[in-house]
């Protein structure tokens, strides 16, 4: 399954809607402090999005390589479904 980029980008638009959309503080001496709390949510809600885009995605057709202790090939393995990440 590819990754979900709709979602991703539904995500991220809400996220700077939610930003955009934060009152300004009654008191203008509160300016810097309010904008730094939004950049802190906006980053949070970001990596929030970017951490579920990339779990949304499907892992198959693993194929690795056994080798011993001299690094010598002894076999091989090889995913036959497809695993989400953890």
């Amino acid at each position: 399954m590819p990754l979900d980029q709709a979602t991703l980008q539904t995500a991220i638009h809400t996220a700077f809607k939610k930003a955009k959309d934060t009152p300004p503080p009654s008191d203008p001496s509160q300016s810097d402090q309010t904008q730094e709390q939004i950049l802190t949510q906006l980053s949070q809600d970001l990596a929030a999005a970017v951490n579920a885009f990339v779990l949304s995605g499907d892992i198959g057709g693993v194929v690795v390589a056994v080798v011993n202790t001299s690094n010598q090939p002894i076999g091989t393995g090889t995913q036959t479904g497809t695993v989400k990440m953890a």
